[in-house]
């Protein structure tokens, strides 16, 4: 039978400073990709006064549904999906699937302007006739090179699309005051988005 084989003394140091350069490379990713999503936030929030993020609202239906945001905004409520695919993204209105092309891979996914709308519906039964818009938001990371279906923006155009609100001069939540309170006290936290 074999004897185990014992290590050498001098490779623990080396094992230690490899755990470690991995351990901080891990943190450095960790942090990167928060600060990341704490910009995405902020861009999204800029155009609204109040916001909800990753909740779930009744659908009518008996059940609930989950909205990655909703915002108050100078229009009205306006749902958005986040979506975080990298590449040249190709979809349509009536497609079934669209698909993002990257790099390294290809992606098709479920046209998420269906869900959006479900979305949305679940909002206006909350609001009755107060406006209500859907967009369906890509990162940078991805692009549209045969143009953007509706309601489909880019992060970075939001903005162009919506105005970004002054919170402190211009509050607009006492005209839909009433209309988004139901919306707020109807949100749960979605504990899957977590």
């Amino acid at each position: 039978m074999p004897l185990p084989t014992q290590i050498p003394p001098w490779a623990w140091p080396i094992a230690g400073a490899i755990l470690l350069i991995a351990f901080a490379v891990w943190v450095f990713l960790r942090i990167q990709a928060y600060r990341l999503r704490r910009s995405i936030d902020a861009t999204i929030a800029s155009v609204g006064y109040e916001m909800l993020k990753n909740v779930l609202l009744p659908n009518g239906s008996g059940g609930q549904i989950h909205l990655n945001y909703v915002l108050l905004t100078q229009r009205g409520v306006l749902v958005a999906d986040l979506l975080d695919l990298p590449g040249a993204v190709f979809g349509g209105e009536q497609m079934l699937e669209w698909t993002a092309i990257g790099k390294k891979r290809r992606y098709t996914f479920t046209n998420p302007q269906h869900a959006l709308y479900d979305r949305m519906a679940a909002v206006k039964l909350l609001i009755g006739d107060v406006p209500v818009e859907g967009r369906v938001l890509f990162t940078v990371r991805g692009n549209f090179p045969k143009g953007k279906p509706r309601n489909v923006l880019r992060i970075d155009d939001l903005a162009n699309d919506f105005p970004v609100v002054d919170k402190v001069r211009g509050n607009i939540t006492a005209a839909f005051g009433d209309v988004w309170d139901n919306v707020k006290k109807h949100a749960e936290p979605n504990p899957l988005a977590a």
